[in-house]
Order: C-alpha cells, then structure tokens, then sequence
C-alpha cells in the first residue's frame, strides 16, 4: 500500500512537470480511422495540475481501486514508456481502465491516462490514438452509452460525461451510420416494451437529431423509426410512451413521439373513441380529469372536430359512451373543485358540454334531478356538489329557452313537497356553506305564502317553530311573515 502512494504521487509530480512545461492546444483525440477534429471537446477537461495531484492521491487511497489491483508505473517508467512508443492501450490497461465499469469516467485513472494519451499523440501525429476509440474498442457502444447516462447524473462529471457523449455521436456521424444502426449498435432493438428503461436510449435520441441536422436529405423522426419496430403493438407504444413521460431522463423523448404519433393519427382519421382506449383512459375511473393525458386527448378530439368539421365525435359524445350520466356527473364535480387551475376550467367547459347534450336531448329538470339521485340526499341537500349541476341546468335552460322558465323553488317543492323542503331550508340554514342558498329560498317561499295568503298555523307548523329557539332563523322569518300578514 506504502509503495503504491509513493508510485502515484510520483505519477502527480511528473504529470504536474509535463503540463507546466507544455499545456498542449491541440487535444488530439481524433479516432484513428477519421480525420481529426480541429479541437477535441476533451481538451482542456481535469487539467488543473493541482487538482490531477489530488485526484491521483486519492486513488491511492481507494480501497475499491486497491481491491482491483490498480497499478500506475513509477514516473520514470511512463516517460521510459512513452520514449519507447508504448501504445495508449497497453497504458489503458495497465491503469486497469479495461476494468473499470459503469464508473470509468469518474476514475482519476482515466485522468492520467487522457494526459498520457495526449503526450503521445504529440510524439506520434501520425498514429495518434483517441478516447472515443478506446472506449468503444474495450466496452462497446452500448456500454459506453450506458456509463455516459450513469456519469451525466453525477454533478462532478455531468459536464464530462456530456462532451464525451457529444464526440461519440460525432464518430457515429463520420463513419456514416444510420439511426436504425446506431439503435442496434446500442442493442436497443433487444428491449421490447423495456425501450425507454435503458439509459442508451437517450444517446439514441441525440444521435437521431445530429443525424438529421447533418443529412436533411434523409431526414427521420423518433416517431418513424419506432413505429417501423412497433407496427404491430399500437398500444404497447402508447403505454411505453406515457411510461416514459413520468421519467426525467426520457420525459422529453417521449413528449416528441407523443406529437408525431397524434399527428399521424389525425392524418389517418382516428377517432377520439379509439385513441381514448389507446390512452388506457377507459380503465381510469372517477379520477378521469386528474390523469395528464386527459387534458391530452381532449385536445386531439378537437383537433379532430376542426379537420373533420361537422362530425358527432365530441368530447362528451365519447365519454358518455364509458359513464353514465350520473357519474359523468361526478367526474366533472371533481374536476371543478380541483386545485389546479387547467383541470377547474377543463371540468367547467365539460359540465357546459354536458348541459347543452341534457338540453338537445330535451332532457326536464326534473328528469336531470332525479338522474343525479338528488331526491335521495336527505336534509343535506344543498351540501351535495351535484344540486350545483343541477341548478346550473336551470340556468342554462332558462337562457336557452326564456320562454320556458323554470323557477328553483318550485321544481324544488314539486318535487320534494312543502314540508321536506322546509325541512331541508331549516337544515340548510344552520351549515355556513348552504346558509346563504337557503336564505335566498326562504325569502322566495315566504313571499309566495303571502301571495297565497297562507294561514299563520300551516306556515308555523311548516316552520317548526314550536321547537325552536327564541332567536332562531325559522321562528324570526315566522314573525317576519306574521307582520307581513297582518299588513297585508
């Protein structure tokens, strides 16, 4: 252990030397089969010699780079080995760099190999050696992709990890490789369903965009290409895609297919009903409007409508074919009291379509109250986030058709019956939330009472006044009515 610190910080001294002596501008990380770019974007990456001494240090005292058996040659012998022309891979691997899996570009190994191999390309222009080549050459492209993922979520080598992914995409452009190769080379094309699970896939994408950057002559899309492997899964796809969308990393992969695939299926005509099963929105429940991909499909069913001007395939035409009325009833409640802004006011265009379906179906407010089961709520009325569907339907008919007005309080009566509707106003009255609906109900009774000249014993027994408190609401509008009688 002794002897290995020693050998690694005389490794830091003579790379600290050599970097102070000459800091090259030139970083020669071309691979040997292409033409080397004018500056590599590794150049310049870790080459603070103070920190390299650090790093290096620290290596020394790594128990994991112990148990691997690391070994870096005495200073002397690096120079002796560069004089002698040892190649960059035989340094690779006697750092251990062919072993150092899923956390190579965090390794200070990998460091002073870089050094190395700049210094050697220097003494060699013509058989100069490259980073990207050496990688792939030891791991493979599909390995490298992955460890290139794995780094880019690490904050101190994110940066790093970027470049290098920047300059393998490069090598794939040169050597001329097409996105469907590249996706093999990658072995994405053994993944399935599990696509977006595997890290390369994000390299795949980048590639897919240099690539039509640098060829818009054969210009593809994400979309296309995973089509062409999926033709026969629709609806794996599509749940692979909203897999994919919850995902950071592939968040954005997913949200680019996604438009393609909607664009398609408008070119193909599909229709809103089946893309909502695609979506898996026929299995979600009442819980409909807080699911992302809602707002989603109702806005390629009006994409639709637009295209297909004229057609009876609206929003609340398809959802009423997976929930009855009542239900659909309740979904829209709850969207309407939900917390987010976007799902409130997509609930609240909903209930409106929905109005205007109950209307056009010469649906009676009365035929709606009993639909929404309200006359079995009970004294809590009011409370019920249904009565506001109801009495907005009262609203809408009575702006629709003026001529045909319909009065709250006598659809109430009606149907609940004077006495349960007292009840229920009394009821009413005493929960903050109801007090004022109630009130305003009250009011409106006792003046037909008045007009009807209603006897002072039925309003008192319809009143419950008999049980009341002195003070209490029903036994104030009781004397309220009393006085109005008596002066009437």
């Amino acid at each position: 252990m002794r002897l290995t610190c020693v050998i690694l910080l005389a490794v830091a001294v003579l790379l600290e030397n050599s970097d102070a002596a000459s800091t090259p501008t030139e970083a020669n990380m071309a691979t040997p089969d292409t033409q080397a770019p004018t500056r590599s974007l590794i150049d310049g990456w870790q080459d603070n010699p103070t920190k390299r001494r650090l790093w290096i240090h620290k290596a020394a005292n790594n128990k994991h780079d112990e148990e691997r058996g690391v070994s870096i040659p005495k200073a002397d012998k690096l120079d002796d080995l560069l004089q002698k022309g040892t190649s960059t891979d035989g340094v690779f691997k006697l750092l251990a760099l062919d072993n150092a899996a899923d956390d190579i570009l965090g390794s200070p190994q990998l460091n002073a190999w870089i050094s190395y191999m700049k210094r050697f390309n220097s003494k060699n222009p013509t058989n100069k050696a490259s980073l990207i080549a050496t990688l792939t050459a030891h791991y493979g492209d599909e390995a490298l992709a992955k460890m290139i993922e794995a780094a880019k979520k690490v904050p101190t080598t994110a940066g790093f990890a970027k470049r290098v992914q920047t300059e393998l995409v490069q090598r794939w452009l040169v050597a001329g490789e097409t996105p469907d190769k590249v996706f093999a080379l990658l072995k994405l094309d053994e993944a399935g369903a599990g696509l977006f699970a595997q890290p390369q896939v994000v390299t795949w994408a980048k590639y897919m965009d240099d690539f039509n950057m640098a060829n818009p002559e054969s210009k593809t899309t994400l979309f296309s290409a995973l089509k062409k492997r999926y033709k026969d899964e629709e609806a794996t796809l599509v749940q692979m895609l909203i897999a994919a969308e919850k995902v950071p990393s592939t968040k954005g992969i997913a949200t680019r297919v996604q438009a393609e695939q909607t664009k398609l299926w408008l070119t193909e005509g599909k229709e809103p009903l089946d893309v909502f099963k695609l979506l898996g929105l026929d299995e979600v429940g009442l819980t409909l409007l807080n699911s992302p991909l809602f707002s989603a499909w109702v806005k390629y069913t009006d994409d639709f409508r637009k295209i297909h001007y004229g057609t009876k395939l609206t929003t609340i035409a398809t959802l009423r074919k997976y929930y009855d009325d009542y239900n659909l009833a309740k979904v829209l409640v709850d969207g309407m009291a939900s917390t987010y802004p976007q799902t409130a006011s997509l609930a609240t265009r909903l209930e409106t379509e929905l109005l205007r379906e109950w209307y056009m179906a010469v649906k009676p407010p009365m035929y709606v109250f009993k639909m929404l089961n309200l006359q079995t709520t009970g004294l809590k009325l009011f409370a019920n986030p249904l009565y506001t569907i109801w009495t907005n339907y009262i609203a809408f008919f009575n702006k629709v058709d003026p001529e045909f007005k319909v009065n709250l309080l006598t659809m109430l009566t009606k149907e609940l019956g004077e006495k349960k509707l007292s009840r229920v106003l009394i009821a009413a009255e005493k929960v903050p939330s109801t007090k004022d609906i109630a009130t305003k109900l009250q009011k409106e009774q006792l003046k037909l009472w008045l007009a009807a000249e209603r006897n002072p014993l039925d309003v008192y027994e319809l009143l419950r006044v008999e049980k009341a408190a002195v003070n209490s609401p029903n036994r104030l509008l009781y004397v309220e009515y009393i006085r109005a009688y008596a002066l009437g």
